[in-house]
Protein backbone atom coordinates (compact mmCIF):
# COMPACT_ATOMS: atom_id res chain seq x y z
CA UNK A 1 0.00 0.00 0.00
CA UNK A 2 1.40 3.51 -0.59
CA UNK A 3 0.51 6.76 1.70
CA UNK A 4 -2.65 7.35 0.42
CA UNK A 5 -4.69 6.36 4.11
CA UNK A 6 -7.62 8.64 3.69
CA UNK A 7 -8.84 6.71 0.58
CA UNK A 8 -8.31 2.72 1.29
CA UNK A 9 -11.57 1.54 -0.07
CA UNK A 10 -13.24 3.10 -3.80
CA UNK A 11 -16.97 2.69 -4.58
CA UNK A 12 -17.31 3.50 -8.68
CA UNK A 13 -20.78 3.70 -10.21
CA UNK A 14 -21.03 2.51 -13.71
CA UNK A 15 -18.84 -0.15 -14.98
CA UNK A 16 -17.80 1.09 -18.35
CA UNK A 17 -14.68 2.01 -20.03
CA UNK A 18 -13.66 5.06 -17.49
CA UNK A 19 -15.07 2.90 -14.61
CA UNK A 20 -13.48 -0.02 -15.04
CA UNK A 21 -10.15 1.20 -16.12
CA UNK A 22 -10.49 3.65 -12.83
CA UNK A 23 -10.88 0.30 -10.86
CA UNK A 24 -8.21 -1.58 -12.12
CA UNK A 25 -5.87 1.53 -12.21
CA UNK A 26 -6.45 1.37 -8.07
CA UNK A 27 -5.41 -1.76 -7.72
CA UNK A 28 -2.92 -2.71 -10.31
CA UNK A 29 -1.11 0.09 -8.50
CA UNK A 30 -2.12 -0.80 -5.16
CA UNK A 31 -3.71 2.57 -4.59
CA UNK A 32 -6.60 1.20 -2.30
CA UNK A 33 -7.22 -2.03 -0.71
CA UNK A 34 -10.69 -2.79 -2.05
CA UNK A 35 -12.94 -1.43 -5.19
CA UNK A 36 -16.46 -2.02 -4.83
CA UNK A 37 -18.27 -2.04 -7.62
CA UNK A 38 -21.79 -1.21 -9.21
CA UNK A 39 -23.81 -1.00 -12.42
CA UNK A 40 -27.80 -1.00 -13.66
CA UNK A 41 -26.67 -3.76 -15.34
CA UNK A 42 -25.65 -6.95 -12.99
CA UNK A 43 -23.40 -8.52 -16.30
CA UNK A 44 -21.51 -5.39 -16.49
CA UNK A 45 -20.30 -5.70 -12.64
CA UNK A 46 -19.52 -9.33 -13.14
CA UNK A 47 -17.51 -8.72 -16.53
CA UNK A 48 -15.93 -5.96 -13.79
CA UNK A 49 -14.86 -8.43 -11.19
CA UNK A 50 -13.65 -11.15 -13.27
CA UNK A 51 -11.46 -8.45 -15.91
CA UNK A 52 -10.00 -7.08 -12.08
CA UNK A 53 -11.46 -4.05 -12.24
CA UNK A 54 -12.83 -4.32 -8.75
CA UNK A 55 -12.46 -6.52 -5.83
CA UNK A 56 -16.07 -6.56 -4.64
CA UNK A 57 -19.44 -6.88 -6.26
CA UNK A 58 -22.66 -4.84 -5.07
CA UNK A 59 -25.81 -5.57 -5.81
CA UNK A 60 -27.90 -2.70 -4.84
CA UNK A 61 -26.16 1.37 -4.66
CA UNK A 62 -26.57 1.13 -1.00
CA UNK A 63 -24.17 -1.61 -0.72
CA UNK A 64 -21.80 0.08 -3.03
CA UNK A 65 -20.85 2.79 -1.40
CA UNK A 66 -22.26 2.32 2.29
CA UNK A 67 -18.00 1.77 3.62
CA UNK A 68 -16.26 3.61 0.76
CA UNK A 69 -13.87 6.64 1.66
CA UNK A 70 -14.12 7.97 -1.79
CA UNK A 71 -17.70 7.22 -4.79
CA UNK A 72 -16.45 7.75 -8.30
CA UNK A 73 -19.66 8.09 -10.38
CA UNK A 74 -18.48 7.04 -13.68
CA UNK A 75 -22.30 6.79 -15.61
CA UNK A 76 -23.20 8.88 -18.54
CA UNK A 77 -23.10 12.25 -17.85
CA UNK A 78 -27.06 13.05 -17.87
CA UNK A 79 -27.00 10.18 -15.12
CA UNK A 80 -24.51 11.96 -12.84
CA UNK A 81 -26.60 14.10 -10.84
CA UNK A 82 -29.58 11.67 -10.14
CA UNK A 83 -26.93 9.02 -9.11
CA UNK A 84 -25.47 11.48 -6.57
CA UNK A 85 -28.76 12.10 -5.24
CA UNK A 86 -30.05 8.59 -4.95
CA UNK A 87 -26.48 7.58 -3.03
CA UNK A 88 -26.18 10.70 -0.79
CA UNK A 89 -28.15 8.86 1.90
CA UNK A 90 -26.19 6.01 2.05
CA UNK A 91 -22.49 8.04 2.35
CA UNK A 92 -20.78 7.49 5.58
CA UNK A 93 -19.71 11.03 6.70
CA UNK A 94 -16.60 12.72 5.15
CA UNK A 95 -17.18 10.76 1.85
CA UNK A 96 -15.47 12.26 -1.07
CA UNK A 97 -17.08 11.88 -4.62
CA UNK A 98 -15.84 12.48 -7.63
CA UNK A 99 -16.97 11.51 -11.44
CA UNK A 100 -15.61 11.58 -14.60
CA UNK A 101 -18.49 13.28 -17.15
CA UNK A 102 -16.95 15.53 -19.56
CA UNK A 103 -19.34 18.22 -18.76
CA UNK A 104 -19.18 20.10 -15.68
CA UNK A 105 -21.02 23.34 -14.98
CA UNK A 106 -24.55 21.55 -14.75
CA UNK A 107 -23.64 18.58 -12.89
CA UNK A 108 -22.25 20.56 -10.27
CA UNK A 109 -25.10 23.02 -9.90
CA UNK A 110 -27.50 19.49 -9.60
CA UNK A 111 -25.13 17.92 -7.49
CA UNK A 112 -24.27 20.57 -4.61
CA UNK A 113 -27.85 21.53 -4.39
CA UNK A 114 -28.44 17.87 -3.74
CA UNK A 115 -25.51 17.50 -1.56
CA UNK A 116 -25.04 17.68 2.49
CA UNK A 117 -22.41 19.32 4.31
CA UNK A 118 -21.40 15.43 5.47
CA UNK A 119 -20.80 14.92 2.08
CA UNK A 120 -17.33 16.48 0.20
CA UNK A 121 -17.87 16.76 -3.60
CA UNK A 122 -14.94 17.47 -6.28
CA UNK A 123 -16.04 17.50 -9.93
CA UNK A 124 -13.64 15.69 -12.12
CA UNK A 125 -13.29 14.79 -15.80
CA UNK A 126 -10.10 12.75 -16.83
CA UNK A 127 -9.18 13.72 -20.43
CA UNK A 128 -8.81 10.01 -21.67
CA UNK A 129 -10.93 7.29 -23.34
CA UNK A 130 -11.15 5.66 -26.59
CA UNK A 131 -14.17 5.21 -29.71
CA UNK A 132 -14.42 2.00 -28.10
CA UNK A 133 -16.88 1.68 -24.79
CA UNK A 134 -17.90 -1.28 -22.62
CA UNK A 135 -15.72 -3.22 -19.44
CA UNK A 136 -14.02 -4.78 -22.23
CA UNK A 137 -12.24 -2.04 -23.32
CA UNK A 138 -11.13 -0.80 -19.95
CA UNK A 139 -7.14 -0.55 -19.32
CA UNK A 140 -5.08 -0.38 -16.18
CA UNK A 141 -3.36 1.99 -18.22
CA UNK A 142 -5.92 4.60 -19.65
CA UNK A 143 -4.83 7.15 -17.49
CA UNK A 144 -1.07 7.07 -17.31
CA UNK A 145 -0.01 10.30 -17.96
CA UNK A 146 -3.73 12.01 -18.66
CA UNK A 147 -5.03 15.09 -17.70
CA UNK A 148 -7.23 14.82 -15.19
CA UNK A 149 -9.31 18.38 -14.76
CA UNK A 150 -11.31 19.37 -11.18
CA UNK A 151 -13.48 21.78 -10.89
CA UNK A 152 -13.63 22.95 -7.87
CA UNK A 153 -15.98 25.73 -6.36
CA UNK A 154 -16.46 27.96 -3.18
CA UNK A 155 -18.31 24.53 -1.56
CA UNK A 156 -15.30 22.52 -2.17
CA UNK A 157 -13.57 20.81 0.48
CA UNK A 158 -10.10 21.80 0.49
CA UNK A 159 -9.11 18.66 2.38
CA UNK A 160 -10.68 16.56 0.02
CA UNK A 161 -9.77 17.68 -3.00
CA UNK A 162 -5.89 17.02 -1.62
CA UNK A 163 -7.18 13.58 -1.22
CA UNK A 164 -8.24 12.93 -4.80
CA UNK A 165 -5.61 14.82 -6.51
CA UNK A 166 -3.09 12.40 -4.35
CA UNK A 167 -4.73 9.53 -5.47
CA UNK A 168 -4.67 10.84 -9.10
CA UNK A 169 -1.70 11.53 -9.18
CA UNK A 170 -0.81 8.21 -7.93
CA UNK A 171 -2.36 7.06 -11.17
CA UNK A 172 -0.32 9.06 -13.11
CA UNK A 173 -2.98 11.67 -14.07
CA UNK A 174 -1.23 15.39 -14.06
CA UNK A 175 -4.44 17.08 -12.49
CA UNK A 176 -5.39 20.67 -13.61
CA UNK A 177 -8.37 23.01 -12.18
CA UNK A 178 -10.63 24.95 -13.84
CA UNK A 179 -14.38 26.51 -13.18
CA UNK A 180 -16.75 24.28 -13.95
CA UNK A 181 -18.37 26.72 -16.52
CA UNK A 182 -14.70 27.33 -18.02
CA UNK A 183 -14.10 23.42 -18.46
CA UNK A 184 -17.22 23.37 -20.86
CA UNK A 185 -16.52 25.85 -22.90
CA UNK A 186 -13.15 24.37 -23.03
CA UNK A 187 -14.24 21.18 -24.01
CA UNK A 188 -16.93 22.16 -26.30
CA UNK A 189 -13.47 23.26 -28.53
CA UNK A 190 -11.12 20.38 -27.99
CA UNK A 191 -13.96 17.79 -27.85
CA UNK A 192 -17.38 17.93 -28.29
CA UNK A 193 -17.29 20.31 -31.30
CA UNK A 194 -14.69 17.89 -33.38
CA UNK A 195 -17.12 14.51 -32.16
CA UNK A 196 -19.83 16.37 -34.43
CA UNK A 197 -17.47 17.28 -36.84
CA UNK A 198 -16.38 14.00 -37.98
CA UNK A 199 -19.54 12.42 -37.55
CA UNK A 200 -21.42 15.10 -39.55
CA UNK A 201 -18.69 14.75 -42.25
CA UNK A 202 -18.83 10.87 -41.98
CA UNK A 203 -22.88 11.23 -42.68
CA UNK A 204 -22.24 13.45 -45.57
CA UNK A 205 -19.91 10.99 -47.24
CA UNK A 206 -22.16 8.46 -46.82
CA UNK A 207 -24.89 10.42 -48.72
CA UNK A 208 -22.63 10.90 -51.02
CA UNK A 209 -21.43 7.34 -51.68
CA UNK A 210 -25.19 6.54 -52.06
CA UNK A 211 -24.87 8.60 -55.20
CA UNK A 212 -21.99 6.75 -56.96
CA UNK A 213 -19.66 10.02 -56.16
CA UNK A 214 -16.86 10.10 -53.60
CA UNK A 215 -16.48 6.50 -52.43
CA UNK A 216 -12.35 6.42 -53.10
CA UNK A 217 -12.38 9.07 -51.08
CA UNK A 218 -13.94 6.35 -47.90
CA UNK A 219 -10.31 4.68 -48.03
CA UNK A 220 -8.11 7.87 -47.88
CA UNK A 221 -5.99 8.56 -44.97
CA UNK A 222 -7.00 12.19 -44.71
CA UNK A 223 -10.07 11.35 -44.88
CA UNK A 224 -10.28 8.24 -42.32
CA UNK A 225 -8.31 10.51 -40.01
CA UNK A 226 -11.33 13.26 -39.85
CA UNK A 227 -13.57 10.25 -39.19
CA UNK A 228 -11.84 8.06 -36.85
CA UNK A 229 -14.13 9.04 -33.62
CA UNK A 230 -17.48 9.07 -35.73
CA UNK A 231 -17.32 5.30 -34.35
CA UNK A 232 -18.01 6.67 -30.92
CA UNK A 233 -20.73 5.93 -29.02
CA UNK A 234 -24.33 7.83 -30.54
CA UNK A 235 -25.87 7.56 -27.06
CA UNK A 236 -23.10 8.69 -24.73
CA UNK A 237 -22.47 11.50 -27.21
CA UNK A 238 -26.21 12.78 -27.26
CA UNK A 239 -25.74 13.17 -23.85
CA UNK A 240 -22.96 15.01 -24.00
CA UNK A 241 -24.07 17.44 -26.15
CA UNK A 242 -27.59 17.69 -24.68
CA UNK A 243 -25.51 18.72 -20.86
CA UNK A 244 -23.34 21.06 -22.90
CA UNK A 245 -26.12 22.36 -25.33
CA UNK A 246 -25.19 26.58 -24.78
CA UNK A 247 -21.29 26.45 -25.08
CA UNK A 248 -21.15 24.27 -27.92
CA UNK A 249 -24.47 26.19 -30.01
CA UNK A 250 -22.45 29.28 -29.08
CA UNK A 251 -19.14 27.83 -30.49
CA UNK A 252 -21.09 26.19 -33.48
CA UNK A 253 -22.52 29.43 -34.72
CA UNK A 254 -18.52 30.89 -34.92
CA UNK A 255 -17.59 28.14 -36.62
CA UNK A 256 -19.91 28.41 -39.05
CA UNK A 257 -19.01 32.48 -39.76
CA UNK A 258 -15.39 30.47 -40.24
CA UNK A 259 -16.43 28.25 -42.69
CA UNK A 260 -18.15 31.13 -44.67
CA UNK A 261 -15.22 33.13 -44.49
CA UNK A 262 -13.24 29.93 -46.51
CA UNK A 263 -16.63 29.97 -49.23
CA UNK A 264 -16.04 33.68 -49.67
CA UNK A 265 -12.40 32.97 -50.40
CA UNK A 266 -13.05 29.99 -52.73
CA UNK A 267 -15.93 32.44 -54.50
CA UNK A 268 -13.37 35.04 -54.83
CA UNK A 269 -10.15 32.80 -56.00
CA UNK A 270 -8.55 34.70 -53.51
CA UNK A 271 -5.71 32.26 -52.79
CA UNK A 272 -3.54 34.09 -51.27
CA UNK A 273 -6.03 35.03 -48.15
CA UNK A 274 -6.22 30.88 -48.15
CA UNK A 275 -3.13 30.35 -48.11
CA UNK A 276 -2.66 32.60 -45.17
CA UNK A 277 -5.18 30.63 -43.28
CA UNK A 278 -4.03 27.19 -44.56
CA UNK A 279 -0.29 28.36 -42.69
CA UNK A 280 -1.73 29.83 -40.15
CA UNK A 281 -3.67 26.84 -39.31
CA UNK A 282 -0.23 24.67 -39.89
CA UNK A 283 1.68 27.21 -37.06
CA UNK A 284 -0.81 26.30 -34.64
CA UNK A 285 -1.24 23.19 -35.27
CA UNK A 286 2.97 22.03 -35.29
CA UNK A 287 2.38 24.26 -31.52
CA UNK A 288 0.13 21.85 -30.11
CA UNK A 289 2.30 19.51 -27.45
CA UNK A 290 2.07 15.72 -28.06
CA UNK A 291 3.39 15.13 -24.57
CA UNK A 292 4.58 17.10 -21.20
CA UNK A 293 8.11 18.01 -21.64
CA UNK A 294 8.30 17.68 -25.32
CA UNK A 295 9.98 20.54 -26.97
CA UNK A 296 7.48 20.16 -30.39
CA UNK A 297 10.01 22.60 -32.26
CA UNK A 298 12.63 19.53 -31.73
CA UNK A 299 9.91 17.31 -33.74
CA UNK A 300 11.35 15.39 -36.56
CA UNK A 301 8.94 13.34 -39.11
CA UNK A 302 10.16 10.23 -40.99
CA UNK A 303 7.72 8.56 -43.52
CA UNK A 304 8.68 4.73 -43.70
CA UNK A 305 6.72 2.47 -46.40
CA UNK A 306 5.11 -0.95 -45.60
CA UNK A 307 3.44 -3.73 -46.53
CA UNK A 308 0.02 -3.99 -44.92
CA UNK A 309 0.03 -7.00 -43.17
CA UNK A 310 0.66 -9.03 -39.66
CA UNK A 311 3.51 -8.13 -37.77
CA UNK A 312 5.03 -5.15 -39.99
CA UNK A 313 4.31 -2.21 -36.99
CA UNK A 314 5.90 -4.40 -34.22
CA UNK A 315 9.02 -4.95 -37.05
CA UNK A 316 9.52 -1.16 -37.57
CA UNK A 317 9.30 -0.79 -33.30
CA UNK A 318 11.81 -3.30 -32.76
CA UNK A 319 14.10 -1.98 -35.24
CA UNK A 320 13.68 1.44 -33.10
CA UNK A 321 14.11 0.00 -30.24
CA UNK A 322 17.16 -2.17 -30.67
CA UNK A 323 18.41 2.07 -32.26
CA UNK A 324 17.76 3.07 -28.99
CA UNK A 325 15.49 5.45 -30.43
CA UNK A 326 12.11 6.95 -28.71
CA UNK A 327 8.76 7.56 -31.10
CA UNK A 328 7.10 10.58 -29.92
CA UNK A 329 3.72 9.98 -32.07
CA UNK A 330 2.91 7.28 -34.55
CA UNK A 331 -0.02 8.01 -36.92
CA UNK A 332 -0.40 4.99 -39.86
CA UNK A 333 -1.77 5.72 -43.11
CA UNK A 334 -3.35 3.12 -45.18
CA UNK A 335 -3.36 3.68 -49.37
CA UNK A 336 -6.67 3.81 -50.96
CA UNK A 337 -5.55 1.08 -53.53
CA UNK A 338 -4.90 -1.25 -50.37
CA UNK A 339 -2.12 -3.51 -49.91
CA UNK A 340 0.44 -0.98 -48.32
CA UNK A 341 0.57 2.43 -45.78
CA UNK A 342 2.67 4.92 -44.56
CA UNK A 343 4.04 5.22 -40.97
CA UNK A 344 4.54 8.49 -39.84
CA UNK A 345 6.93 8.55 -36.72
CA UNK A 346 7.61 11.27 -34.74
CA UNK A 347 11.00 11.80 -33.10
CA UNK A 348 12.58 14.17 -31.11
CA UNK A 349 15.78 16.00 -32.85
CA UNK A 350 17.29 16.07 -36.32
CA UNK A 351 19.78 12.71 -34.89
CA UNK A 352 17.38 10.70 -33.58
CA UNK A 353 15.91 10.82 -37.14
CA UNK A 354 19.01 10.30 -38.85
CA UNK A 355 19.76 7.11 -37.04
CA UNK A 356 15.69 5.79 -36.74
CA UNK A 357 15.99 6.20 -41.41
CA UNK A 358 19.56 4.24 -41.19
CA UNK A 359 18.06 1.61 -39.14
CA UNK A 360 15.25 0.85 -40.91
CA UNK A 361 17.02 1.34 -44.59
CA UNK A 362 19.42 -0.91 -43.18
CA UNK A 363 16.31 -3.29 -42.68
CA UNK A 364 15.28 -2.92 -46.10
CA UNK A 365 12.19 -0.39 -45.78
CA UNK A 366 11.92 2.57 -47.93
CA UNK A 367 11.83 5.97 -45.63
CA UNK A 368 11.30 9.73 -46.34
CA UNK A 369 12.29 12.67 -44.73
CA UNK A 370 9.80 15.72 -45.19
Amino acid sequence: MNDTKNIDIVAILGMGLMGGSFGMACLRKGLVSRVVGFDVDPQATQAALEAGAVTDRAFTLAWAVKEADLVVIATPVGAIAEMFAEAVPFLKAGCIVTDVGSTKAGIVRQVEAASTSAVNFVGGHPVAGSESHGIGAASAELYDGCLWILTPTERTSTVAQAALEKLLEGLGAKVLKLDPAKHDEALALTSHLPQLLSSTLMGFAADAATTGEGLPLLAAGGFRDMTRIAASSPEMWVDIVRENQPALLALLKRFQDTLADVSQMLEKKDWQALGTSLNQAKEVRRALPLKAGLDITELEEILVAVPDRPGVLAEVSTVLRESEVNIEDLNIVHMPEGGRGVIHIALSGSRNAEVAAKALRGRGFSVDRP
